[in-house]
């Protein structure tokens, strides 16, 4: 007998009830490397089978957290991206889009926290993305 191969259903939402689980595990810039490591196997995949998501699915799952949950998710994907070789977002990282939105919404992050965001990665698009998008 010949096994065929079949497609995984490709996700077009994500859950905000996950999105803000996972950003409740966030305690502050200090402990973000242990934070990061507490996500469980469940999260770590279902942030994989999210990877290639467009922006506009990303901002619908935030539409309605706060700035601290947005900022803590922007923690996460970003260290999460060193940590987990699975996680290559690259020009995609989700951070981008949270930090581009909340500058659009005259509510942009503190300097000092995109300073910060900028030194815990290697992704050169992080904060704000490719120059031309």
């Amino acid at each position: 007998m010949v096994d065929t191969w079949q497609p995984t259903e490709q996700k077009t939402t994500i859950s905000a009830e996950r999105l803000s689980h996972i950003a409740s595990l966030v305690i502050n810039q200090e402990s973000i490397q242990e934070d990061v490591m507490r996500l469980d196997s469940t999260d770590v995949e279902l942030i994989n089978s999210y990877l290639h998501l467009p922006q506009s699915v990303w901002l619908k799952a935030i539409e309605n957290f706060n700035d601290s949950q947005v900022l803590n998710l922007c923690m996460l994907f970003t260290v999460g991206e060193m940590k987990y070789p699975t996680w290559t977002f690259g020009s995609k990282n989700p951070t981008i889009y949270f930090l581009r939105q909340l500058k659009t919404e005259k509510r942009p992050a503190e300097k000092d926290f995109v300073r910060w965001l900028k030194k815990q990665t290697d992704n050169r698009y992080i904060p704000y993305g490719p120059a031309l998008f």
